[in-house]
């Protein structure tokens, strides 16, 4: 009799750590939404500034202005992409067991990894942008340090793609 209630608990166990880390990703996602809306605030601010200083007369600022707008864009998408992933690892754990969850895991990641990563590279090549048309505000040996971590990125991203093209 212990036996028999031994091994029906057993199940159970793995069941209940499985919903618990699947519930813990719930505030992360309310803590994104809440990234995601102080965000879309500061994005407004910077275009109803930008027209309340007539700063997008000037041809040189409309282009930092347009760039720090693509660049809050794409944090933005970044932002989405890694909420949209933790939910669709929510809902996978909700309904896949076994062999059939670690398969769609696997897959789902190699998609989000590319993603993640060609992102970042693009919000990287805007903040390098950004440094050499501002390069009056920035010394020489920031925006090489910048160009140098942009092509770490790059180096990283041929890296990945290529070890995952083998698999």
């Amino acid at each position: 009799m212990n036996e028999g209630h031994q091994k029906s608990d057993s199940p159970h166990s793995p069941d209940i750590v499985t919903r618990l880390t699947r519930f813990a990703q719930l505030p992360l996602l309310v803590g994104l939404a809440i990234g995601m809306a102080l965000f879309l605030i500061t994005f407004f601010v910077d275009i109803f500034q930008a027209i309340v200083t007539y700063e997008f007369l000037d041809r040189k600022k409309t282009i930092l202005l347009i760039l720090n707008l693509l660049d809050m864009v794409f944090i933005a998408n970044l932002v989405i992409m890694v909420a949209t992933n933790t939910f669709n690892t929510f809902r996978i754990k909700a309904s896949a067991h076994g062999e059939d969850y670690i398969q769609q895991g696997q897959k789902a990641y190699r998609r989000m990894k590319h993603r993640i990563v060609s992102t970042i590279i693009i919000i990287s090549s805007i903040h390098v942008l950004s440094e050499l048309l501002e390069y009056s505000q920035a010394t020489a040996l920031q925006v090489a340090a910048l160009f140098g971590f942009h092509l770490i990125l790059l180096a990283t991203y041929v890296v990945t793609n290529v070890f995952e093209s083998n698999d």
